[in-house]
């Protein structure tokens, strides 16, 4: 009696939920220890000598008796899934259970012993995290599709800043096409040498124009990120000439750089021509003051030596040391970056510029779709010059070779070739 005393001592103090039922008497009940009873919210003097068909729903019961046959089947433990039980207050108790066949060698029954760890209170939990993930990822793609809303309104002014401009270099092979029809309209002379000659510069000029307008119907499409491996060099080519009439009317001279054999980059080319316009229409209203208008847009290919623990972590993808990048870098000789405006650059709507002429968007929406394209943009002023530089760090296309960071010799470093489009 007093062994039989500590056993029940013992099962009534363990923090699971202990019973076991008889197999050869309808599976009725022979334990219930005070944590099953805790569980349930039944008493051991309710449950024992009753079966599941007496205290539990008539589908609980089932699922119950279907796993103690298994069990005794098997004849070994056995790992229940998540079980679902209903209490007498209508409160629902999920339960982690194992079950085991035991042979009381005394009586000779046959035992099926079940030990459940209440896990209700985890499953609340998990369901919480669930919902709040869920919650999450909602907010989170209403904040993607935010940005790309707020992309395409920046990218809608940039198109009416560039609308006049656009429009004054279509008209000039207008021009051109009418002077061309106006010439043959009087007739067409097999022997006039001047013919081919008009017609090739009518060609040349509708296809001019159709590069023009098709490079701004480009620009303003609106679709979600598309990036793809692209030569640097034909963004450049259509941003200068989306930006020809601008730069001329300012009377800016511009400057290209590239280092030979440049490693393409990811770009969806539409966004980040953005990124450039918004860059140089921001240099040209720089330099509004300045007697020199020099705007120098230079770009090398470079393995990162050292990068700062942090840098990066706003971006999708972080920079670590050896990486090979495509250092681009926009050059003004303008007034500069006035201190106090150092920290507020890309914040929204902080500008520098007059009312009327910028929201503020540019700068935060410029670093926002380089940060989509896995790089950063910085911006800083010149060291012993006056005027800024913008340098836009980008992730070159895998696979494309390492670059030296140091060249074995002078004849390897491969200088620039230098491109003057003076006057734009």
């Amino acid at each position: 009696m007093e062994e039989h005393s500590i056993v029940e001592s013992v099962l009534d103090n363990l923090p699971v939920a202990v019973f076991a039922k008889d197999s050869t008497s309808s599976f009725r009940f022979v334990l219930w220890n005070k944590k099953q009873e805790e569980v349930t919210t039944i008493r051991a003097t309710k449950a024992l000598g009753r079966n599941d068909y007496d205290l539990f729903a008539q589908e609980s019961a089932d699922y119950f008796r279907s796993v103690d046959e298994a069990v005794i089947k098997r004849g070994k433990l056995m790992k229940v899934p998540e079980e679902i039980i209903e209490t007498e207050n209508g409160r629902e108790v999920h339960l982690r259970t194992v079950k085991i066949p035991v042979h009381d060698k005394e009586t000779g029954r046959l035992l099926v012993v079940g030990i459940s760890e209440d896990i209700t209170e985890q499953v609340k939990s998990r369901e919480q995290l669930e919902q709040l993930n869920r919650h999450l990822l909602a907010t989170n793609k209403e904040l993607q599709e935010t940005q790309m809303q707020l992309i395409q309104a920046e990218k809608l002014e940039s198109i009416g800043r560039l609308a006049a401009g656009v429009a004054h270099e279509v008209k000039n092979p207008l021009a051109l096409l009418l002077l061309g029809v106006d010439y043959l309209s009087h007739g067409v002379d097999p022997d006039d040498a001047n013919v081919d000659t008009i017609l090739q510069q009518m060609r040349g000029a509708v296809d001019r124009a159709d590069r023009i307008v098709r490079g701004l119907v480009d620009f303003s499409s609106q679709r979600a990120l598309s990036r793809e491996a692209t030569e640097l060099s034909r963004v450049l080519d259509e941003v200068l000439l989306l930006t020809k009439h601008e730069l001329t009317r300012s009377n800016t001279q511009v400057t290209v750089k590239i280092e030979d054999d440049l490693p393409m980059v990811f770009l969806d080319m539409s966004k980040f021509e953005q990124v450039l316009i918004n860059l140089i229409i921001n240099a040209v209203h720089a330099m509004a003051d300045a007697s020199a208008r020099q705007l120098t847009i230079r770009a090398r290919a470079e393995s990162l030596e050292d990068v700062a623990k942090n840098e990066g972590a706003r971006t999708r993808e972080v920079f670590r040391r050896g990486d090979r990048v495509v250092i681009l870098e926009i050059i003004d000789t303008g007034c500069g970056i006035a201190p106090s405006d150092t920290g507020r650059l890309f914040d929204p709507f902080f500008t520098t510029k007059a009312t009327g002429l910028g929201t503020g968007l540019g700068l935060s929406v410029a670093r926002r779709i380089v940060e989509l394209h896995g790089g950063q943009l910085t911006l800083r002023n010149r060291a012993r010059q006056r005027g800024a530089i913008a340098r836009l760090t980008l992730p070159t296309k895998p696979g494309t070779g390492k670059v030296r960071t140091k060249p074995n010799s002078a004849e390897e470093l491969k200088m620039p070739k230098e491109i003057d489009t003076s006057g734009a």
